[in-house]
């Protein structure tokens, strides 16, 4: 075996999933709740066992989805006249009718400036089903980075872009199950990144991020448009019937490079991440007890069809892998992303980065990506298996920014068909887990200027903080965050009751 198929062994198997290795004390366990934080504990019954987060790639138009007041921006506006919903009022009317969709009242709630926010017409599905709206909490968000490339990984880790200990959600569920080690003969992963499509340079794959776990807590980062790529890796045909003999060189190797690194009683040296390759190496040997969890045909292709088009649908294909994922009858994952490019890739490059061609591109990719998730939820009364239930799962329906009230304009200073990117006041979803009728509501308040009021919005940070306190995670530690990552908090508890507040709607 020559260097460079070596190293891609090991570098591929550490990306996949490391599952077996060495893990921290119990007393020192990443994510056990320490002493004294009895006050932002959800009780166990009340905790999620689950997260199915969807990020809606592009950056999300709030005003015709999840956002909609009825009062702002109408063309008699005295300050802010054809703005938010009605910049496009006969572009959304013609989406609306190609989608079969109708512009009716869908109040929701009120929020922080007491207005009175419907759901918006391209949320029709949504509020359908009432089993799911009666368990939504609507938050308010709000950060500076306009640049995709930055933004995306600030929205899925929680921090700015270049951070060393930035990590996916997914890695902050892995390591903590992995040390929990609750079930420590299991090969198959606890988180799973389903990411594909758009522009590499926007950082999708950020959601997979490591940061400074070891290696071990990596979710497996999976292409959803190479739906043969997984199955064939995963079947180890380039080693075939040499498979043993190729697994116990590579131990060999591995286990001498390991020694080259230690003194004669044993003590490392140096490259503590050494052992993220050991753990490759075993994960590899078990690949068949992955197969058997992630079988050949997960992500087969299938067809979606919304607002008139239909094709081959990549956010109902990584759906759906994320649902079977999450009811595996015996290793059912803890966290699956699945990253929504849309039907069809809107102009920027995203499925909801729409510069042009706001309306329809985004009532054809949130209609889509509705169809797809309400069809793999559990309605009450309904037992079928590998349906999702909101009694365990948390859904986070996450997005880097919203786009501009006003339209983009042109290099000549004309209005266009479509937004531009803002940062500034954009809406995320947190959908059942520890979220029930009494939790449903909107924190946070967007103003009729399009902007987050001051003071009443949330932080990429604080959403990530509070994703791990519902599935009963402590998320303050070197790995994860720190109490300077919630703006105006003195404490971990107060930072803990803060986010919880905003997203879950509750502090315990």
């Amino acid at each position: 075996m020559n260097r460079r198929n070596f190293l891609g062994l090991i570098g591929g198997a550490t990306a996949a999933v490391g599952l077996l290795g060495l893990r921290r004390s119990q007393a020192s366990a990443f994510g056990a709740f320490p002493t004294g934080t009895d006050a932002v504990q959800l009780p166990p019954g009340s905790r999620a066992k689950k997260v199915l987060e969807i990020f809606l790639y592009g950056g999300l138009s709030p005003w015709e989805t999840l956002y909609f007041v009825r009062g702002y921006g109408q063309p008699t506006d005295a300050q802010y006249p054809n703005s938010q919903y009605y910049a496009f009022a006969s572009a959304n009317a013609t989406a609306l009718g190609a989608c079969g969709l109708t512009d009716t009242a869908r109040v929701f709630g009120t929020d922080a400036l007491n207005a009175t926010v419907e759901l918006g017409p391209f949320a029709s599905r949504l509020w359908d089903r009432q089993d799911v709206v009666g368990r939504m909490r609507l938050v308010v968000q709000k950060h500076n980075l306009e640049p995709h490339e930055a933004a995306v990984p600030q929205a899925l880790t929680g921090r700015p872009v270049g951070q060393p200990n930035a990590a996916g959600l997914g890695a902050h569920v892995q390591r903590a199950r992995l040390d929990a080690n609750a079930t420590p003969d299991r090969a198959s992963p606890h988180a799973y990144v389903f990411a594909t499509g758009g522009i590499s340079s926007d950082n999708i794959a950020a959601a997979a991020a490591a940061g400074s776990h070891p290696g071990s807590a990596r979710p497996l980062l999976v292409k959803t448009d190479n739906t043969t790529g997984l199955a064939t890796l995963l079947k180890r045909g380039t080693v075939g019937a040499e498979r043993d003999h190729h697994d116990a060189l590579v131990g060999a190797y591995v286990d001498q490079f390991r020694g080259r690194l230690a003194w004669p009683d044993g003590t490392r040296v140096r490259s503590a991440r050494t052992d993220d390759a050991a753990v490759a190496h075993t994960t590899t040997t078990r690949v068949d007890a992955i197969r058997a969890v992630i079988p050949d045909n997960l992500l087969d292709i299938q067809t979606g069809s919304a607002c008139g088009t239909s094709r081959a649908d990549i956010p109902l294909i990584g759906l759906s892998a994320a649902a079977h994922l999450l009811t595996h009858p015996t290793e059912p994952a803890s966290y699956v992303c699945v990253s929504d490019v849309g039907l069809r890739e809107a102009s920027g490059g995203g499925g909801y980065d729409t510069h042009t061609k706001n309306a329809s591109d985004t009532a054809m990719n949130f209609d889509n990506v509705l169809q797809a998730l309400l069809g793999l939820i559990a309605a009450p009364g309904d037992t079928a298996p590998g349906k999702i239930s909101l009694d365990d799962t948390l859904i986070i329906l996450n997005t880097e920014f919203g786009r501009t009230p006003t339209p983009q304009l042109d290099g000549r200073g004309a209005a266009t068909s479509g937004r531009n990117h803002h940062p500034y006041g954009y809406v995320t979803a947190f959908i059942g887990g520890p979220i029930t009728a009494a939790q449903r509501g909107i924190s946070g308040a967007i103003g009729p200027d399009g902007m987050g009021a001051p003071d009443q919005t949330a932080t990429p940070a604080e959403n990530r903080i509070a994703a791990l306190l519902a599935l009963g995670i402590w998320p303050f530690s070197q790995e994860a965050f720190a109490v300077s990552d919630v703006p105006g908090a003195a404490s971990e508890i107060e930072a803990a009751t803060r986010a919880m507040t905003k997203f879950l709607g509750r502090t315990s």
